[in-house]
């Protein structure tokens, strides 16, 4: 068997590819703007505060989907390995990890004198439990479709956690490494207290949480990775991104996050805080509920999709900051965007033609849900959207909803279409196997079923060998825009207003505030 305290190092290879910061990492001195009541000090002992527009939605990491969540309780909670800024497998839980030859078995060494912050210690049957919740039907985790190809689960000692595989698996340790796969103590597993107050085994504590107004985490002193600088750390919403530049000029914050591009210009310099700008692997998609309607009908989601010019969608609603994307923003998986598709984007005349051959000339109106607070994009898309297809006849309804009513809508795929931001990933399965794998953990959402896409998938994370999965990908992002379940229609920037008297943090592309860990 190979040890691995990195990726790349044994019979499956875990892809990893770094992608160039936009900005470089900010190292300035630790005091706060001036006149700041809610300040990070070199000394720590203040609050550090985080303004967002959009709130956590829940509290178990395991069932999370929208980002804030995410961003919040990663914090919180460890995994068994995490990922560097540029996408690398580096340890968190476990120390080292062997993989066998024929990449069945997997060996996990765990960090000892590790505590959770209800200060009880972390062991292996931690380690099962979590992974064996992830399996469990029942639980609904996000994570379940990602980790199938685990069977068995035994922990032989406390230090030691052995997955059985029922095959190789490419992605299995991308898996395992995000938020969705958090290890949760065994105790609250058992008591059913997850997901009520999280106790974790992260940089930060959780303390308080007042729906829609703010989170408030402590640092986590007894952290395996060293007691953070930040003391108290506050996430607070604030609703119009234009009051996050406002509070940032004020010296109110430490640090904004932003999603609107026009907010992002006005920002220009100051000297209270700088800009830094990062591409972002999440991408912007018109979800098609394939099992609804007309949208049963493969041509009529195809009309749909070649009637969206998917560059005005850039130019309109995210002043052309932004790249128009095909289904997989993986970056060591680069493929033609529309190669699949029966025309060219934003073709009106073709799209006509589709819908009336189907039966449709007429058109149809869809119930087209759009989230607000979470990013500041999306009314602006949909818009454009419903611009775009008013064109060939296609009516969207347009039901604006926050984050938690939205979430519960997307999950029990309560609409005809959804204007929705997406988590990229650095392996194309984790992007799509969850979705369209046979029993997949977000196949109600997807809104189709498709042997193929499942199939094609099942091949790309079953091999080690980089032609085989580069083919196999490939005729999956094919495949995908073939069957138009959705319009994929760009990548876009995050920004990040980030305070004078602020250092150590690094922007990433895949939006998590891991760095926080180490930032003053």
């Amino acid at each position: 068997m190979t040890t691995l305290t990195s990726p790349g190092r044994s019979g499956i290879r875990f892809w990893t590819t770094s992608i160039a910061l936009t900005a470089a990492a900010l190292t300035v001195a630790a005091c706060s703007p001036s006149g700041s009541q809610n300040s990070s000090s070199s000394s720590g002992a203040s609050t550090f505060v985080v303004a967002r527009t959009g709130d956590v939605d829940k509290l178990d990491p395991q069932l999370a989907t929208a980002f804030q969540t995410q961003q919040t309780l990663g914090l919180v909670y460890s995994r068994l390995v995490t990922t560097s800024p540029t996408g690398q497998i580096q340890p968190d839980l476990a120390t080292q990890w062997k993989v066998s030859p024929d990449g069945r078995t997997v060996d996990f060494t765990l960090r000892q004198g590790v505590t959770w912050q209800d200060g009880s210690p972390f062991t292996s049957g931690d380690v099962k439990a979590s992974i064996e919740r992830i399996l469990d039907q029942k639980t609904s985790a996000v994570a379940r479709s990602n980790l199938t190809a685990i069977e068995k689960v035994d922990a032989p000692d406390n230090a030691t956690v052995v997955l059985h595989l029922s095959g190789p698996s490419a992605s299995l340790l991308y898996s395992l490494a995000t938020v969705n796969s958090s290890i949760e103590s065994a105790k609250d597993i058992s008591a059913g207290t997850v997901g009520k107050k999280p106790n974790g085994t992260g940089a930060f504590a959780w303390s308080a949480w007042n729906p829609g107004q703010q989170v408030v985490l402590t640092g986590n002193a007894k952290y395996f990775g060293g007691a953070p600088k930040i003391k108290k750390l506050e996430f607070r919403v604030i609703p119009d991104e234009s009051s996050i530049l406002s509070g940032m000029k004020a010296g109110a914050f430490q640090l904004g996050l932003i999603s609107d591009p026009g907010v992002a210009r006005q920002a220009g310099k100051s000297g209270t805080y700088s800009l830094a700008k990062q591409p972002a692997l999440s991408y912007h998609v018109l979800m098609l509920n394939g099992r609804k309607g007309p949208l049963r009908t493969q041509q009529v989601r195809q009309a749909i999709s070649c009637a969206i010019d998917r560059n005005q969608v850039v130019q309109t609603a995210a002043y052309g900051d932004g790249t128009v994307t095909g289904p997989i923003t993986s970056p060591a998986f680069a493929y033609s965007a529309t190669d699949g598709l029966p025309c060219t984007p934003g073709d009106v005349a073709k799209a006509r033609s589709m819908l009336a051959a189907a039966g449709y000339a007429k058109g149809f109106t869809l119930t087209t849900i759009v989230e607000t607070g979470e990013y500041a994009t999306a009314g602006a898309e949909a818009q454009n959207l419903q611009s775009q297809l008013s064109k060939i006849g296609v009516n969207l309804q347009l039901k604006q909803m926050s984050t938690g009513p939205y979430v519960s809508a997307w999950l029990a795929a309560d609409y005809d279409a959804a204007v929705a931001l997406n988590g990229g990933s650095y392996d194309p399965f984790l992007m799509y196997g969850r979705y369209y794998t046979s029993g997949g953990s977000l196949a109600k959402p997807a809104g189709l079923d498709s042997s193929t896409l499942s199939g094609l998938l099942g091949q790309g994370n079953s091999t080690s060998d980089e032609g085989k999965r580069q083919q196999a990908f490939r005729d999956l992002q094919k495949e995908l825009l073939a069957e138009s379940p959705w319009v994929w229609m760009f990548r876009s920037d995050d920004y990040y207003l980030v305070g004078s008297g602020v250092h150590g943090f690094t922007p990433r592309p895949d939006e998590l505030l891991s760095s926080l860990a180490g930032a003053s």
